[in-house]
């Protein structure tokens, strides 16, 4: 059982080892975290999403992944800046201003996921599960490198300042 234990740890430890992955991984979590609080919202206000439905619960099934995706969007942010992105933010707290450009990357990155997703349903006739995983993977490229370049690039500015020669007056 130990050795077991051990072989999950190094597994987790090569998976993890690269930014991309750490990612990845963080990405998976919101999923879970958007359809958990998806899923809880629909049971507690006991919506019917069948095609019996009320206007109202029509109106509830289009706001309510809302509070999901924010709720994954503020996590990802969190263990991004905390685990994913760690030796770029060492210096840098937490900040509205970083959670606004995060936000504003996750916002940008529905745009290919839908298109992708669109892509996938309609010109090639593949089933709404496997669009949405399209879509996501397109959307998960996009998000990554707008984190990368644009939320967490600290080092790279920290440098540019310290090799640029000094004006004399």
């Amino acid at each position: 059982m130990k050795e077991f234990f051990k072989n999950l740890k190094d597994v987790y430890t090569a998976l993890t080892k690269f930014q991309f992955m750490r990612f990845c991984v963080t990405g998976s979590l919101g999923v879970i975290t958007d359809a958990v609080i998806y899923h809880v919202f629909l049971w507690l206000l006991q919506v019917n999403a069948g095609k019996d439905r009320t206007t109202a619960d029509t109106i509830l099934l289009f706001i309510l992944p809302v509070f999901g995706y924010v709720a994954a969007v503020i996590q990802n942010y969190l263990i991004n800046h905390l685990w994913t992105f760690k030796k770029e933010t060492e210096e840098h707290r937490i900040s509205i201003k970083l959670f606004g450009k995060f936000f504003a990357v996750s916002l940008f990155s529905l745009i290919p996921r839908y298109a992708f997703y669109t892509f996938l349903l309609i010109f090639n006739n593949i089933t709404p599960d496997l669009a949405n995983i399209g879509g996501i993977a397109a959307g998960m490229f996009t998000n990554f490198f707008g984190s990368k370049f644009v939320v967490f690039r600290f080092r790279d500015e920290a440098l540019k300042r310290i090799e640029e020669p000094k004006e004399e007056k």
